[in-house]
């Protein structure tokens, strides 16, 4: 019985206590005390522009210059480079098939 009354005496409790309330505020400290985001930052913040294709002049001339190297062929055409895209890029690359990918934006662009 001595045991329990010393476990739970009034000093205890109150060392406890303390303690806990010590530790709680430093880690709340310690979860608010680093940098706040510039303005700059969080103007960043917001989706891309939707992508806008260009004009059918761009497309057809672009199209004529890739019709000057018709020597060109290749065992594999990918279209839109994405993780799995890319990723059958490289795998069918690496064991000696000659690889096209297209892509309409940047590779990984999509969501």
């Amino acid at each position: 019985m001595s045991v329990l009354r010393r476990l739970f005496s009034r000093r205890t409790l109150a060392y406890a206590t303390g303690s806990t309330v010590l530790v709680t505020g430093g880690f709340y400290w310690y979860l608010n005390s680093g940098p706040a985001y510039p303005s700059s930052t969080k103007e960043m913040r917001r989706p891309p522009s939707p992508w806008t294709p260009p004009s059918r002049f761009d497309m057809l001339s672009e199209l004529q210059k890739s019709g000057e190297r018709h020597d060109e062929e290749f065992d594999l055409l990918i279209v839109g480079g994405g993780a799995t895209g890319a990723g059958v890029a490289v795998d069918a690359a690496s064991r000696g098939l000659k690889v096209a990918l297209v892509e309409r934006d940047d590779f990984a662009a999509g969501g």
